[in-house]
């Protein structure tokens, strides 16, 4: 971790001096600021006193998605809002955070936004309304924000709060002598690397929940040695609470742009946050090590499945997904042989097993497909070697069936909403249907055809199941009546599936598709209910062929064949 750290440094080192630069020589630009190579030759002096000061900054993740937006907006390739000279005045900001912790005097003006001066890895100082610039002072070793006749004095130790200030807060998590202690950023415009964010201060209450859970969690990922916990404390720097939704999925995000940086939407227990903490340290640590080791050439065309979700990516994306679920299936593996008999030993069991397979089907694709470097096509055998022993290992039967099911029903809606058949020979198969006579012998060729992806219902309901079985069970009597309305909710055809009763989850699937033959997670459901035959065989295959089909004979009515014949008769024509 220490390599992969100095070698971020680095990084960011290169991109500074880069912005330094070309700031320097933009012709709008410096605005009411010094010029950067002011800014720039406050932070040379500032490391001269204290190395580790500058490396501070250069490692806090907003620093990071700053010099790369501000980079792009620079030569042309991304707008923003604001004007020009207040977002490289970021620089000034950073560079003032340096002096600070270096502890010595300078004086230097940065830019107001989102009233207040931001300065990184510190705190806000709240200015008045109206003012576009402050200066940042210390003298005789006092801290000052001026601003006009408005002033701000920091305190002595920054995260704490005091008049018109904001410290940056820590999370805090201590278990068997493993400590974390990441920023939890909720002040720096530059956090989030999806967008800029205004503050939005947590409440007392808010934080204190947030701490609660973060120690459980954190109790958690230390329990375990599958993925060492000291990687993953030294991979994180900053977790960041967002608004983002990803039903039925929590949500987290990490960028290569936000070295440290974890997006979190609060609404997770400690379990699920732990694992979201592995996986999310997994992504920090190969974009690290993939800056200073190559692993794979090119790959970055997004025509390839990943089993984790259902848009397709590039190869270099599926490298990082099987390094991360690598990861949270060591995790998962841990609690099942934790867990007490029951609903959280069945529960780990069925991620483990699902997580197991995803990251089994992405390394086959990367090993089939992926252009490696030796040191890449070794790291992949690494994996390898390591998740056969995982795959190895027996789970209890439901969560084995459940598993296995959503492994097939993802790659069924994946293929249906993104492979498109070849019209011309799709339209000769279903003429062959109508005549009731051969089709031609080669399948209709298929191409990636991105579309909006969806969420999928199925795989709550089995977490469901597992986590609180008499919920589920009160669930599935209501029927319908107790399934809440919105996007993605499931029916009783799901629930029939979860609960395990095939035939009766067989016969919902078919009315779904009698009411709206288009219904992708109908089809799917249909396929995981067929009894094994060519039917079966045929939507497991070639899902999206069916489908195809199906919708070129249906009439302008909307009506069209049985689907079930329609696959039972591709698949014997298929197989000859």
């Amino acid at each position: 971790m220490a390599e992969l750290r100095s070698g971020q440094r680095s990084r960011a080192m290169l991109l500074l001096r880069a912005l330094v630069d070309i700031a320097s020589e933009h012709p709008a630009l410096p605005g009411p600021l010094p010029p950067s190579r002011d800014a720039w030759q406050l932070l040379v002096r500032a490391e001269r006193h204290s190395p580790a000061a500058v490396e501070t900054l250069l490692l806090h993740p907003p620093v990071g998605v700053w010099l790369n937006r501000c980079l792009r907006r620079l030569r042309g390739l991304e707008s923003g809002d604001g004007p020009l000279w207040s977002a490289v005045g970021y620089l000034h900001a950073t560079a003032a955070s340096a002096a600070l912790l270096a502890g010595i005097g300078f004086r230097i003006t940065v830019p107001v936004g989102d009233g207040g001066v931001m300065l990184p890895a510190l705190g806000i100082a709240r200015i008045p309304d109206g003012a576009e610039i402050a200066e940042v002072v210390v003298a005789e070793g006092k801290a000052t924000v001026l601003c006009g006749p408005h002033s701000v004095t920091p305190p002595a130790d920054f995260s704490a709060e005091a008049p018109g200030w904001h410290g940056l807060r820590r999370l805090s998590g201590e278990h068997l002598g493993i400590v974390c202690s990441p920023f939890v950023d909720d002040i720096d415009p530059y956090r989030d690397f999806f967008r800029i964010r205004p503050p939005e201060r947590l409440t007392d209450e808010e934080r204190e929940d947030w701490q609660e859970r973060f120690d459980g969690a954190w109790r958690l990922v230390c329990q375990q040695s599958n993925v060492d916990p000291r990687g993953i404390g030294a991979s994180l720097s900053s977790v960041v609470p967002v608004p983002y939704l990803s039903w039925p999925e929590p949500f987290s995000a990490s960028s290569p742009e936000a070295y440290g940086c974890v997006l979190l939407n609060g609404a997770t227990d400690p379990l699920t946050l732990a694992a979201a903490l592995v996986h999310e340290a997994q992504h920090i640590k190969l974009s690290a090590l993939m800056d200073l080791v190559p692993l794979i050439e090119g790959g970055l065309e997004e025509i390839h499945y990943a089993p984790w979700r259902l848009d397709p990516r590039p190869l270099r994306g599926l490298l990082q997904g099987v390094y991360a679920f690598m990861g949270v299936t060591g995790f998962w593996w841990d609690r099942v042989r934790r867990a007490e008999p029951g609903p959280a030993r069945e529960s780990a069991a069925f991620e483990f097993a699902l997580r197991r397979a995803q990251t089994a089907s992405g390394l086959r694709t990367l090993l089939a497909h992926a252009e490696l470097t030796p040191r890449g096509a070794e790291f992949l055998h690494r994996l390898e070697g390591r998740l056969a022993l995982w795959l190895a290992q027996r789970v209890p039967s439901v969560p084995k069936r459940l598993a296995s099911d959503l492994i097939d029903d993802h790659r069924l809606v994946h293929r249906m909403r993104h492979l498109s058949s070849d019209p011309e020979r799709t339209a000769q198969w279903a003429r062959a249907w109508r005549e009731r006579t051969d089709p031609p012998r080669e399948l209709p060729a298929t191409s990636v055809v991105p579309t909006r992806p969806g969420a999928l219902a199925r795989p709550a309901l089995a977490r469901h199941r597992l986590r609180d079985p008499a919920g589920f069970a009160r669930l599935h009597e209501g029927g319908e009546a107790g399934i809440p309305p919105g996007d993605g909710a499931p029916d009783q055809a799901d629930l029939d599936w979860a609960a395990g009763d095939t035939e009766a989850a067989l016969r919902g699937f078919q009315d779904r598709l009698e009411a709206d033959p288009e219904d992708i997670e109908a089809w799917a459901g249909l396929a995981l209910g067929l009894p094994d035959g060519p039917a079966r065989t045929t939507l497991l295959s070639h899902p999206e062929l069916v489908v195809a089909v199906h919708r070129e004979v249906r009439t302008a009515h909307g009506e069209g064949p049985d689907p079930l014949a329609l696959a039972r008769w591709i698949g014997t024509r298929t197989h000859r």
